[in-house]
C-alpha cells in the first residue's frame, strides 16, 4: 500500500470555513500563553480581536502582549487573518 506524504494528506483533508477555524483555535488550549514575554493567554488576544483589534499594534494596546521580542507576532497576525475572513463571508 503506498504511503502519502504529509503535504498530500493535508490537501485531502476537508478545508474548514473561517468560522470553523476560529472556533478550532478557541477550543485549542485557550489558556496557553500566546505571548510568553508578558504571560498573555491566547484567549485574551482572541477576545481583543473580537472586540475590534485588527492590527498587532491594537492588540498590544489592549493586552500588552506582542511588545518586545514579538515572537508571537506571526501567530497573532494569523488569528487576525482568520477573524477578518469570517467578517468577509
Amino acid at each position: 500500500m503506498p504511503r502519502f506524504s504529509g503535504h498530500f494528506c493535508y490537501a485531502l483533508r476537508m478545508k474548514l470555513t473561517p468560522k470553523e477555524q476560529w472556533q478550532k483555535e478557541r477550543d485549542k488550549a485557550p489558556s496557553r500563553n500566546l505571548c510568553t514575554c508578558y504571560d498573555v493567554p491566547k484567549e485574551t488576544m482572541m477576545d481583543a480581536i473580537e472586540a475590534g483589534a485588527d492590527t498587532v499594534e491594537k492588540i498590544t494596546a489592549k493586552t500588552y502582549g506582542c511588545q518586545d521580542a514579538q515572537c508571537c507576532k506571526r501567530q497573532v497576525e494569523r488569528l487576525i487573518d482568520i477573524y477578518q475572513s469570517i467578517e468577509k463571508c
